[in-house]
């Protein structure tokens, strides 16, 4: 039988690429569309990673839900024409994922972002070239913190979960790691929502290349 291997799994937004800056360009559009004041990125931020009708309640707190989901489909057009324009990773991502490439450590990709708007950006990043896990809602059952997605990602790649990692900025994804029997990595950056030295994680980073001297 062949051995199972350690391997590294990423959530995606807020852990790889800073998709919440073309989420703020989109929402301070439609603030000005609606004849109201722009935005600070932090009203983006912060629900980022919860999806487009938390992130626009934030930024219109008085708006019915009729309104929302109104705004909602504007915000989804627009951000489908961004995606893959409008790309951010953050600092240290590209030396991160080499080295794991050096060290021929396998990595993937375990999202709750839908893979309409998933697999564009993978493809256009050619990361879709890098691993063969790339793990969207349409893959799975029950999204996380379900273990799932990540059980999925360890057996494509061969994984075991005493050795291998799961990494991301939001509480969730360290529920998602406790659940799945993987270690935890909390990511300073992106887009938690309270400290995620609370999180009881088992490494907590402030940049990508932090996660080299872990693994």
């Amino acid at each position: 039988m062949q051995p199972k291997n350690k391997v590294v799994l990423f959530d995606l937004d807020g852990t790889l690429i800073n998709s919440a800056l073309s989420f703020h360009k989109i929402v301070n559009r439609l603030k000005a569309k609606e004849n109201q004041d722009p935005v600070d990125f932090e009203v983006v931020r912060k629900y980022s990673s919860r999806g487009a009708t938390l992130v626009l309640k934030s930024a219109f707190p008085a708006a019915s839900n009729e309104k929302i989901a109104t705004l909602k489909a504007i915000f989804l057009e627009q951000y489908k024409e961004l995606m893959t324009s409008n790309i951010t990773k953050y600092d240290g991502v590209d030396e991160l994922l080499q080295y794991l490439k050096d060290k021929h450590i396998a990595w993937g990709i375990v999202t709750n972002k839908s893979a309409i708007y998933t697999r564009p950006i993978i493809e256009k990043l050619n990361w879709d070239k890098a691993t063969k896990a790339i793990i969207c809602p349409e893959d799975i059952n029950e999204v996380k913190p379900s273990p799932e997605g990540v059980y999925k990602g360890l057996k494509i790649l061969n994984g075991t979960s005493a050795k291998s990692y799961y990494v991301g900025d939001h509480e969730r994804d360290i529920e998602t790691a406790k659940n799945a029997g993987v270690i935890s990595i909390a990511c300073t950056y992106g887009y938690h929502e309270n400290d995620p030295r609370n999180w009881k994680a088992d490494h907590v980073v402030d940049s990508p290349t932090d996660i080299m001297e872990i693994i």
